[in-house]
């Protein structure tokens, strides 16, 4: 079951990495996801929300969200994804780590 919170390991195009991504609403009216990522910092990127070690076990260095790849998908795609592994589910956030992500 997909809810706010979870996390997913996605392929990024361009290399063989994949970033952690985080759902962190849902409308449940049209039944899709908002969706950000982790990303690790660059010069000049968005360091509204920065991530450090140890407040997901995804995250092996001090990281940010990427707002500006947010995302808006339909459920029904990540739960394709899911069940022909284009993509893999994580370990959820902590309450706490989502509100900070939201906020």
């Amino acid at each position: 079951m997909l809810s706010v919170g979870s996390t997913f390991l996605i392929p990024t195009p361009s290399s063989s990495n994949e970033h952690l991504f985080i759902i962190i609403a849902i409308q449940e009216c049209s039944n899709t996801a908002l969706l950000v990522n982790v990303a690790t910092p660059k010069i000049g990127c968005d360091e509204t929300c920065r991530l450090n070690v140890g407040e997901h076990p995804f995250l092996k260095w001090n990281s940010v969200i990427d707002y500006a790849y947010a995302r808006i998908t339909p459920i029904s795609n990540l739960e394709y994804c899911l069940k022909t592994d284009t993509i893999k589910k994580d370990s959820p956030v902590s309450g706490q780590l989502l509100k900070k992500i939201q906020d």
